[in-house]
């Protein structure tokens, strides 16, 4: 399989995806959108659910390995999950709607290619800020909780920082970080 080939179908697959559910694209769309014939298509991959899960888990392992990059390994839990949370912010809006996909189409698959699709989010998303905040509760940087569920929170918290209401009360990257983590960190009540 040829890496140019492959890549066009890809971003193809993933333009169409972002754009409409999983179930409203057909491997004659994403032929088309990528410049093949569909028996050319079919030569790559086999079905749309295993290009579906390529697609999702080839982008999403980019956006981790870039998210843990740019983690400094010395630090405050609050530095590295700005560090973190900041490479996803300023991805393009469709780089990042890619990750919403698994919460918007999931209920379209059974058995393997599910517990694939939702293993491959949690590597991406939920388990690093996990990581980070299980080590800032071994130092006493933030009150005894659970680590996982601290995760969560935090996620639904990013999500509010997407609407393009919240980008545009909120400003730049950097502003909505420091809202983001305030929020996360100090809660909503004023300092006594």
């Amino acid at each position: 399989m040829s890496t140019a080939s492959t890549d066009s179908i890809l971003s193809a697959a993933q333009q169409l995806f972002v754009e409409r559910n999983y179930g409203d694209v057909s491997m004659r769309d994403i032929a088309r959108a990528a410049n093949l014939t569909t028996g050319g298509l079919y030569h790559h991959f086999p079905s749309k659910e295993a290009l579906y899960l390529t697609m999702l888990q080839s982008d999403w392992a980019e956006k981790r390995k870039a998210m843990l990059a740019a983690v400094p390994t010395q630090g405050s839990c609050r530095e590295k999950l700005r560090a973190l949370t900041g490479v996803f912010l300023a991805l393009a809006r469709e780089q990042r709607e890619l990750l919403g996909l698994v919460r918007r189409d999931i209920n379209g698959f059974k058995g393997p290619t599910r517990a694939a699709i939702i293993q491959a989010y949690q590597a991406t998303v939920p388990a690093p800020i996990e990581a980070i905040l299980k080590e800032g509760l071994v130092l006493g940087e933030i009150h005894p909780a659970d680590a996982r569920w601290l995760a969560w929170a935090y996620i639904a918290l990013v999500e509010t920082t997407l609407a393009p209401y919240a980008e545009a009360a909120l400003g730049s990257v950097e502003q909505r970080l420091d809202v983001l983590l305030d929020q996360f960190f100090l809660g909503a009540s004023r300092a006594p």
